[in-house]
């Protein structure tokens, strides 16, 4: 079972394997140095990005944080757990209204992309600072 599974994801499971190494070698660089990849638009305009927060996001998720991660980006912390789903079912169902360049796909893809620009602009409204990440606040 396994050996099908590699046979066929071989090339999803290499790029996921390199983004983790990468990702936990830069959060291995975060804790041992006060290094962080700015935000340019934050630099720029002063205003938070939809994706502000998502390295502190990820730190947390790494430390079982659950409720601190929403809090540095709650628009990440919505869209994720539908992504993980449908990503486990498309992997091991293989469902006919799940596949690539779908419909379905396409409307779950822009809606995502709707959410994220909602958020961008709701968390740098008054009164919505709490949308902000820890760092912002």
């Amino acid at each position: 079972m396994w050996k099908s599974f590699y046979r066929v994801h071989r090339k999803q499971l290499r790029t996921t394997c390199m983004l983790l190494i990468i990702g936990l070698a830069y959060y291995a660089l975060t804790q041992l140095m006060p290094f962080r990849i700015p935000c340019v638009f934050q630099k720029i305009t002063g205003l938070a990005c939809p994706g502000c927060g998502v390295t502190h996001f990820c730190i947390r998720l790494l430390h079982l944080d659950f409720r601190g991660a929403a809090k540095e980006n709650l628009a990440l912390a919505c869209i994720l757990p539908p992504w993980g789903l449908l990503l486990l079912i498309r992997t091991i169902l293989h469902p006919r209204w799940l596949r690539k360049n779908g419909k379905l796909k396409q409307g779950f893809y822009w809606g995502c992309i709707a959410v994220l620009l909602v958020f961008g602009v709701v968390r740098n409204l008054p009164g919505f600072s709490f949308l902000l990440p820890s760092y912002l606040q």
